[in-house]
């Protein structure tokens, strides 16, 4: 982590700036598996969605957590 949190302050003495949610996007893609409840309650919570959407978005997170296989 502090790897990437040198990377971020180094482009950003360059000159160049990438927006927090892709600094987030880098970060997450970074994080082991042991982080899946973060990043998902980390997008849920960042997202505003209808029944259907929730719904869908629930399945998949419950079949993330059990590796791919339904309930």
């Amino acid at each position: 982590m502090l790897k990437l949190m040198g990377f971020f302050i180094e482009e950003k003495d360059n000159g160049a700036e990438l927006k927090v949610n892709t600094q987030i996007e880098i970060v997450f893609k970074f994080l082991t598996n042991e982080f899946a409840g973060f990043r998902a309650a980390y997008n849920l919570w960042n997202k505003m969605f209808n029944l259907t959407q929730n719904m869908k978005e629930l399945q998949s997170y419950v079949l993330m957590l059990n590796d791919g296989k339904s309930v």
